[in-house]
């Protein structure tokens, strides 16, 4: 049978990158960028390119697995094991209740673009609130909190394209591919970057490290760790100081500007320059080139997120979008206004607060922790909190999960508090994981359900409509026939679903729960009513940018126009924290003199990567990157093993010379390690080591997301013995 290309794009990450795959007897033979695609102009990167050996790899789980008494596992039918999963189920939701059974959906899972849909119809059927997701481990002020608390704009804020000026708080899209609108595009950027320096966009970069935006950046303010609301706060004041702001824009459209400046008077040049260890000029300068525009965004990343008061980081990110008018004005058009759903109003108005998007079912832990509202490709969704879930699992008492779905993620390795993480999942009754490989969870398991991977599924740019900056959308149709006894993600919950007796539903469309819908079926109810039709973007090859009407924004409407509010409740109490532990942070020094960071790493996605050969050879293991004055400081060199021990928890690590990370910063990547224990840590060189260990979950712990402090960590380092 001759070969055959297909147009497709990589689910490896979020970015969706096109490529061509030439395919003969159901075989992958090759696979090249797809040169074609007006928005990525063949771009692709390192991790996507390794598909082949990913889809062929031989340990890859091919069949089910059921755990044995002894800890291993054997094969089992899929079919098998969903009859005895389901039955497990029923009978922990009737001892216990329904929130007894839980789901955690991870990074991975956000790949396949019917997963969540479908996953959260399955907890509202089972009447199950125990519905996690990697999103609140690491910015769920970002995409939920931080509107709920200010408001928003109803029309947007300027997007990369529209720029003149782009503020980048600890966001490197260079290697994570990752950018909410706003900051560098995640497709080709590269490319996006050189495209914004050749018209003269200017961008500051807050980043402890030279990263590889900082180095291209106009200005790199290389802060001390976990400063970053202190240098927010301290831009703010010096634009409001010089009155460098949008004053009509202000005066209009938010509301208590001046009891905002009065609470951050604190935060002058002098103060911020001495706390952050930057230069006074610098953050001048900053304000001012920020200020300047005429537009612009400040987006941040998980650097910052990760940090401390990451509520007050996404307030104050906010605050100087708003103040300065970063948004789009009535007449002006619109980028992109995704083409995956129905059009909605754009109005050039303020949405107001929403503070019932806080006010769901509470946590067992706290009442400040509980169900947060973030906003998805699929509109509003609650869900709780996964910094929480270990705390969950192992709290006796009604509500106490016993079940956990696990699924395309890795929480032994990602959830913060790596010891309890681990406690908590042997606690439960049933873990289930779904996944193409053994990963450290995986081993812990009950059940194990071999996942298709995306070359054998069909998959639609659902998570990215909106982030891209032209109406751009593709389906992705099946490229190989799975072999073996595989499912994906979704059918996970569809077949749970029929066997406990659930009509779920997508968008209010009820779903066939006699005969399995196909992926197009289930697609087409979650892109109901999308501004160009799924079958027009399905008969299309490769990714397309559509011919769609500009949107134009609104001019307000009087009836439901809001004002955004930049002192909801509790800002007070975090921004007297931040000056509180800004000011400690001067005092005589202690037994924990570094801090460590979290970065990204070209060669992983979290805890994938290394099982693949032309990635391995980049490296097996997460090292502690180091200047190399501290090295010379404490007798370290290059690929000797360290110790690093914070005031919950101690890791090895092999030390790297750096030059590019400031002085008394460790840089270390997480998602790395086994399970907690000598086995693990004899092994560093190999799998590396897990900096969850060196946290536990619940101190500094986040109102309303529980977010732990998983970046900025007071450590101390020694050379191994």
């Amino acid at each position: 049978m001759p070969s055959k290309t297909v147009k497709t794009y990589c689910r490896y990450c979020h970015a969706n990158c096109p490529m061509e795959i030439e395919v003969e007897d159901n075989k992958l033979i090759s696979l090249k960028p797809d040169v074609d695609n007006e928005i990525f102009g063949g771009y692709t990167c390192l991790k996507g390119r390794q598909m082949p050996e990913q889809l062929y790899l031989p340990e890859r789980i091919l069949t089910s697995l059921r755990k044995n008494e002894d800890g291993s596992h054997t094969d089992i039918g899929s079919q098998q094991a969903l009859d005895e999963i389901a039955d497990k189920l029923k009978a922990i939701k009737e001892k216990y209740g329904p929130r007894a059974i839980a789901s955690y959906n991870g990074t991975v899972s956000f790949q396949n673009s019917a997963t969540h849909p479908v996953a959260k119809s399955w907890h509202v059927e089972l009447d199950s609130p125990s519905y996690y997701t990697s999103i609140t481990i690491d910015q769920p002020a970002k995409v939920g909190i931080g509107q709920a608390r200010m408001g928003f704009w109803a029309a947007g804020q300027h997007t990369w394209q529209d720029s003149n000026v782009a503020l980048i708080i600890g966001n490197n899209t260079l290697v994570s591919h990752y950018s909410i609108p706003g900051g560098i595009p995640s497709f080709s950027p590269s490319n996006a970057l050189r495209e914004g320096k050749k018209r003269g966009l200017k961008i500051i970069a807050v980043d402890p490290r030279k990263s590889e935006v900082a180095s291209r950046a106009d200005l790199h303010l290389q802060i001390k760790p976990g400063q970053d609301a202190v240098l927010l706060a301290g831009l703010i004041h010096i634009i409001l100081d010089e009155e460098l702001h949008d004053k009509a824009f202000c005066d209009e459209h938010i509301e208590n500007l001046d009891t905002f400046k009065d609470n951050i008077s604190q935060f002058t040049p002098d103060y911020v320059a001495e706390r952050t260890e930057l230069a006074k000029d610098d953050i001048i300068e900053a304000a001012r080139l920020f200020a300047a525009g005429p537009k612009g965004c400040a987006t941040t990343g998980t650097g910052p997120e990760m940090g401390p008061y990451p509520n007050l980081i996404q307030h104050l990110t906010q605050t100087i979008n708003a103040i300065c008018g970063r948004h789009y004005r009535a007449g002006e058009k619109l980028p992109n206004a995704g083409v995956l759903s129905p059009l909605v109003p754009r109005p050039a108005q303020a949405v107001p607060p929403t503070p019932e998007w806080l006010t769901g079912i509470r946590s067992r832990v706290s009442d400040d922790i509980g169900e947060v509202t973030v906003l998805t490709a699929n509109g509003p969704v609650k869900e709780m909190p996964t910094a929480i879930l270990a705390d969950e699992i192992l709290m006796e008492g009604e509500g106490q999960i016993k079940a956990l779905i696990c699924v395309g993620g890795n929480p032994l390795l990602a959830w913060p508090g790596q010891d309890k993480a681990y406690e908590a999942l042997k606690n439960l009754d049933l873990l289930v994981c779904i996944d193409y490989k053994m990963s450290a969870t995986c081993e812990m398991a009950d059940y194990v359900i071999g996942s298709k991977l995306c070359l054998e599924r069909d998959d639609l740019t659902v998570l990215t409509d909106i982030w891209y900056e032209k109406p751009y959308s593709h389906y992705a149709k099946t490229v190989i026939e799975a072999e073996g006894d595989v499912i994906e993600e979704w059918e996970l919950f569809w077949e749970l679903g029929k066997r406990l007796g659930l009509n779920l539903n997508i968008r209010e469309q009820p779903l066939d729960m006699v005969n399995k819908p196909s992926k197009y079926d289930v697609l087409e109810k979650m892109t109901i009513n999308s501004r160009v039709p799924l079958a027009d973007i399905y008969k299309n090859d490769g990714g397309k940018v559509y011919d769609v009407p500009d949107v134009i924004v609104a001019e307000a409407d009087p009836a439901t126009k809001g004002r955004m509010d930049l002192m909801p409740e509790g800002i007070t109490d975090e921004i007297a924290g931040t000056i509180k532990d800004a000011d400690s942070s001067l005092k005589a020094k202690t037994d924990f003199p570094y801090i460590l960071i979290s970065r990204r790493m070209k060669n992983t996605f979290n805890s994938t990567g290394p099982e693949l050969s032309f990635l391995a050879k980049k490296g097996t293991t997460n090292p502690a990157y180091i200047n190399p004055e501290d090295l010379a400081e404490l007798n370290i060199a290059d690929g000797d093993v360290i110790s690093i021990t914070s005031d919950r928890g101690q890791i090895p690590a092999v030390a790297q010379s750096s030059p590019d990370i400031k002085r008394g910063v460790v840089s270390m990547a997480h998602c790395w390690g086994g399970a907690p224990g000598e086995r693990s840590d004899d092994k560093v060189r190999e799998i590396g080591a897990n900096t969850n260990r060196l946290i536990n979950n619940l101190d500094h712990a986040s109102k309303y997301s529980g977010m732990a402090r998983q970046s900025s960590i007071p450590v101390q380092l020694t050379k191994a013995g």
